[in-house]
């Protein structure tokens, strides 16, 4: 049996072993009978309260057996657990996404998370019974579920995309010092030495028309990596593994007494640490290849470096002298080294805040946390229906109709998967429709304030509630009509009864009329 999350592997088998534990003490208790005793009490008041006394009795007979057979016969499909449910059988499998690997199906023994596994909810039960109705009702709804879903045309997650390039960083404290080397050894001394000179040419203008005129404004700038005299020419202040020692560069050492390796210059030392970069991401670069085909590699790959980069600014660091190579190195400057770092510091602690108090009023945010919430609502909500169904079957006093109400309700919170995958689903095709130049989800959509944005996260935002409302309340009229036709089909049947009963009362005194008149006439 398929399941909508990977709590709900083990909500499931949790709610089911509460469902047997509640029924097992309702039935040691007795509690079970009570509903046979109201329909009893209240079939007696019934009938004599709207019939003649000498004919109640028969008339409440034949009523309380037609009421009990249907109360026994809920018993049996809908109250006893008699079905087994297995562990093994249950199952989740993530949706299909464009740019994304395809995960692996997710089970109770290996949930492939920190459920289950010794970590939590270790104690889940191999075997539960469940009762034979809502088993069935439980797998009719999975596979509607899946069947819907797989039927829609895979989409890329684009808002998924643009959350993972907002929290894009640099995570390898390794990496980030050889950034700040690159920063300092780099692009100071080559920007420095472009505002100065302010070179103008044909070549440059050709760069700036590709790449924006704000390429030299970052350490991966095309001008300083393509014209001479810039990244061409600056090296490495210290030795870089990887980069094997070269006669023609390493000049500082003879081919008789040199390292393994040396200072690689700058236009050979950035593609590395860009590649670096992209590796440390993850796979943004295949979602974002998978989400703008059309935009170009290069630039693409640049604009995901400085997104990384923005989230994980270069430092400045001071030299220092390293005795084991004869290389100068670096210290970082902390927070007690001068005002400029203090200043410095200060801004961008002042500029995260800003940001993350932007983020926690916007509508995205709370669409992100709704997501990532709602399945975990709805597998403990589901919990929580099929531990309390035993109250719910014995307060409806066995009585078939309601069975109806409560088949809806489960399907219904089962298919809010559905409709949340609908909502999903709308919300990266008008992200799509909305933003359709190359590379303007990853540069403009995590940015964007325009009405164009506010009516985009107003409409999907309102599919992700206004959907799940709507289907309660037209399950809720549907299940309360097919309750009252039910209940209206039942009493008809005791009614039937009813006259049957005093159509036999009436025969006999016909017959005891006839004979004495023809005993009369003799």
């Amino acid at each position: 049996m398929a399941v909508d999350s990977t709590l709900e592997l083990y909500t499931t088998l949790f709610g089911w072993f509460f469902y047997n534990s509640i029924w097992d003490v309702l039935v040691a208790t007795g509690m079970v009978f009570l509903p046979f005793l109201g329909i009893l009490i209240d079939t007696i008041i019934r009938s004599y309260a709207g019939e003649d006394a000498e004919e109640a009795g028969n008339t409440t007979l034949r009523i309380i057996e037609v009421e009990f057979f249907i109360a026994f016969f809920v018993i049996l499909i809908a109250a006893v657990p008699a079905t087994p449910l297995n562990a093994v059988d249950l199952s989740f499998t993530p949706r299909a996404v464009i740019g994304t690997p395809a995960q692996p199906v997710a089970t109770v023994a290996n949930s492939r998370t920190t459920y289950g596994g010794g970590i939590s909810f270790n104690g889940a039960p191999v075997t539960v019974n469940v009762p034979v109705f809502w088993f069935a009702v439980m797998s009719f709804s999975s596979g509607f579920n899946r069947a819907v879903m797989e039927d829609v045309p895979p989409t890329l997650d684009y808002r998924g995309y643009a959350n993972e390039l907002r929290d894009a960083t640099i995570k390898d404290p390794e990496l980030r010092h050889e950034i700040n080397d690159f920063f300092r050894d780099c692009f100071i001394e080559a920007r420095s030495k472009y505002l100065t000179e302010r070179p103008d040419s044909a070549a440059i203008d050709a760069i700036l028309n590709r790449y924006g005129d704000t390429d030299p404004d970052w350490i991966g700038s095309h001008v300083f990596q393509d014209i001479a005299g810039y990244y061409d020419s600056l090296r490495s202040d210290s030795i870089r593994e990887g980069f094997p020692w070269s006669a023609l560069r390493d000049v500082e050492w003879d081919a008789s007494n040199h390292p393994v390796y040396g200072k690689p210059y700058c236009n050979e030392w950035w593609p590395r640490i860009q590649q670096a970069v992209l590796n440390d991401l993850g796979d943004i670069d295949l979602q974002s290849a998978a989400a703008e085909p059309g935009w170009d590699a290069v630039q693409r790959r640049d604009v995901i470096t400085q997104l990384a980069l923005i989230n994980s600014p270069p430092r400045w660091t001071t030299r220092g002298y390293d005795f084991a190579y004869g290389n100068l190195v670096d210290f970082e400057v902390g927070e007690q080294s001068g005002i400029f770092a203090a200043v410095q510091n200060a801004g961008q602690q002042g500029l995260a805040v800003y940001g993350l108090g932007k983020a926690s009023i916007s509508f995205a945010a709370f669409l992100r946390v709704f997501l990532e919430a709602a399945p975990m609502v709805q597998s403990l909500v589901l919990m929580g229906l099929y531990t309390l169904l035993p109250f719910f079957i014995l307060i409806s006093r066995y009585k078939f109709s309601l069975l109806i109400i409560g088949a809806l309700i489960l399907f219904s919170v089962k298919f809010w998967t559905v409709l949340w995958f609908f909502a999903w689903w709308i919300d990266q095709n008008l992200i799509q429709a909305f933003y359709p130049d190359p590379g303007s989800i990853t540069t403009l959509f995590s940015t964007d304030l325009t009405l164009k944005r506010i009516i985009l996260n107003f409409l999907t935002g309102g599919l992700y509630l206004i959907l799940p409302i709507l289907l309660s309340l037209y399950l809720g009229l549907a299940g309360i009509r097919a309750a009252s036709q039910l209940e209206g089909a039942t009493q008809a049947l005791t009614r039937g009864t009813s006259a049957a009963g005093n159509v036999s009362l009436r025969k006999p005194s016909f017959r005891n009329r006839s004979a004495g008149k023809n005993k009369g006439a003799k």
